[in-house]
């Protein structure tokens, strides 16, 4: 019986032996390529067990050939910012309770295998990164920062975690930087990817080794890849009470490194294999890296600024050809075309006679010369005669031909600009220059066409009075022009006006009426034309037109009431389209990059443009309704 007993306490004190050796020791030796610019080349060797190494034991070849130099700098020897780890927990809601305070307790264990001259930063994250503690060599102050509990929140920003903390390290200029990371769930929200956080740990030379506790969300092979890819390793475990020993072996493992130093004699532009033996270990370790290109060749060559392309461009050239014509046919104008002396000016030789205005008006600082040329020309044109009724309704200072000159102008500029800076479908934005000018003169023109429509009623109210009164018509007109408020009280008294000179009542009515658009005033003029020809009670007709004007008016108003939702679509459809590529170019200026800087994206946004402003008439016309 005792014979069968011996076996089995052989086995099993054993597999206690085995079980008792710490993984370390069956670890492999690694060599990652640290911190530092060419010629000078830094490599950490991370050997299984602790040792004392030198550098004769050591012998690194770059492409076959053996570098010179070489300095072996133990971690236990090393100067304050060759080494440095950040220690990154999280502090979501799902760590809750026994998690979190395993993952103090275990970093507090890792802090026990630091070594004195070896830097430490402490990070938590959950809905977003929060440095703890920046990278410090005082023990104290790192002891008081994993004293307490971080504050659990919301979220789970792990690849913002990790790429603070390669901000950190770099920050601080640390030759060897490693960030152990524990995580019990995948990442959520973060601002970073997993392979933007992977290609910067590689570029600054971080090692990233994960911590991950097991639950229902973790996403082991997640924090794996950004393991792998970010020079490290992945570490799984299963339970809160496992993390102290991963976290012993982490601390014992990065206490057994070695930063391997020398200076590189490999030309620019290469690639270099480097190969390392280490007494002691049966297979060499193997790395590699690429030199800097050559640099270029620097010359003063030209470059255009932004003033060149405006200058060569040959829509510049078009303009200024056109100008210099221009020029030379004025020159010439002036040379063979006698001058021809008005009589204000013959007259003035031998009277006093009051001079042209000084042209301190607005707009006035153009020649003469080219205003009444450009009168003359246009002075049978029907639009012409218009446009100067227009200007003169909207009492602007500003005369007709002043305005034609300088829309021409702003036209041009426009145009030039577009074409220049912008493309040559731009051009077409030159058009609404004068759609502009014209609309701001309608504007104020339908303004006080609806001023004096507003008015109306009220002085054909006075003027039915005034002829109660034992007043003729005129006289009426005459005593409504006393009261009446503009513009009423201007365009009456050019009835009066005309009719004194002797226009008949209903023309000069019927004037107003065309310049004021108002065909409640035509009303008006049939009853003056009535009371003229058959006679009759003015008084009473009058009052049956103002009430037919107030009722008119009245629904006017509800036709407004009615629209005002339409009117007030038509500015947000025609708004929001600049509104929105305001804001996104704000916030996002490459997303609207293309649509600038290629010649098809700049064609579709003056071919936006040009929709927007042709829906927004469409819209204008729906929304007036005439009465």
């Amino acid at each position: 019986m005792s014979r069968r007993i011996k076996p089995a306490f052989v086995l099993v004190i054993l597999a206690a032996a085995l079980t008792a050796v710490p993984s370390s020791l069956g670890a492999k030796a690694r060599l990652t390529e640290a911190a530092g610019q060419f010629p000078d080349r830094a490599f950490v060797l991370t050997l299984p067990a602790s040792r004392s190494l030198t550098a004769g034991e050591v012998e690194v070849r770059e492409n076959g050939i053996p570098v010179s130099d070489l300095t072996v700098t133990p971690a236990s020897a090393a100067e304050t910012n060759q080494f440095g780890v950040v220690l990154v927990i999280d502090a979501s809601d799902s760590m809750k309770g026994k998690p979190i305070a395993g993952a103090v307790e275990a970093a507090q264990l890792f802090i026990g295998h630091r070594l004195p001259a070896q830097q430490v930063a402490v990070v938590t994250f959950n809905s977003a990164p929060n440095v703890v503690l920046p990278f410090t060599t005082d023990s104290g102050k790192i002891v008081q920062a994993l004293a307490h509990r971080p504050e659990l929140a919301y979220g789970t920003h792990l690849y913002d975690a990790v790429n603070e903390s390669i901000s950190l390290i770099k920050d601080a200029k640390i030759t060897v930087g490693s960030i152990v990371v524990l995580s019990d769930g995948a990442d959520t929200g973060s601002d970073a990817t997993r392979t933007e956080v992977a290609a910067a740990a590689r570029k600054a030379h971080v090692r990233v080794f994960a911590v991950a506790l097991r639950s229902k969300r973790n996403n082991v092979g997640a924090l794996r890849k950004l393991a792998n890819e970010g020079g490290g390793s992945l570490t799984e475990a299963t339970s809160v009470a496992d993390l102290s020993s991963i976290y012993d072996q982490l601390g014992t493992q990065l206490a057994n490194e070695y930063l391997l130093h020398y200076q590189s004699g490999t030309s620019l532009g290469s690639k270099v294999r480097v190969l390392v033996r280490v007494q002691g270990v049966e297979e060499p370790l193997e790395g590699g890296y690429a030199t800097p290109a050559i640099p270029q060749p620097a010359f003063d060559s030209y470059h255009g600024g932004s003033s060149d392309s405006f200058w060569t461009s040959p829509f510049t050239m078009i303009v200024f050809s056109v100008f210099a014509v221009g020029l030379v046919a004025f020159c010439v104008f002036l040379l063979l075309v006698p001058k021809q002396r008005t009589l204000q000016k013959r007259l003035s030789e031998f009277v006093s006679l009051a001079q042209p205005s000084d042209g301190k008006s607005l707009g006035g600082n153009l020649p003469q010369g080219v205003v009444a040329n450009a009168e003359g020309s246009l002075e049978e044109a029907r639009w012409w005669k218009r446009f100067n009724e227009e200007v003169e309704l909207a009492e602007i200072q500003m005369s007709p031909s002043h305005i034609l000159i300088w829309t021409l102008a702003g036209t041009i500029a426009v145009m030039w600009i577009g074409a220049i800076f912008f493309t040559y479908a731009a051009l077409l934005l030159g058009f609404f220059v004068p759609i502009a000018v014209w609309g701001v003169i309608r504007r104020k023109v339908e303004r006080k066409r609806r001023l004096f429509a507003e008015q109306l009623p009220d002085n054909l109210a006075v003027l039915a009075s005034a002829i109660r009164a034992g007043h003729s018509f005129v006289g009426a007109l005459s005593v409504v022009v006393e009261d009446a408020p503009e513009p009423a009280q201007s365009e009456f008294r050019r009835v009066v006006a005309d009719e004194q000179l002797g226009r008949p009542l209903e023309d000069a009515l019927e004037v107003v009426v065309v310049r004021m658009q108002n065909k409640d005033l035509a009303q008006v003029a049939l009853v003056a034309v009535l009371q003229r020809e058959t006679g009759g009670s003015t008084a009473e007709v009058l009052e049956r037109v103002v009430e037919t004007v107030r009722d008119r008016q009245e629904l006017r108003r509800l036709i407004r009431t009615l629209t005002a939702a339409g009117r007030m679509s038509r500015w947000v459809v025609s708004l929001l389209p600049v509104a929105l590529l305001l804001v996104i170019a704000i916030l996002s200026p490459k997303y609207l990059k293309p649509l600038f800087a290629h010649t098809s994206g700049r064609i579709l946004l003056v071919f936006a443009a040009l929709l927007v402003i042709c829906g927004s008439l469409v819209i204008k016309r729906i929304v007036d309704i005439k009465v």
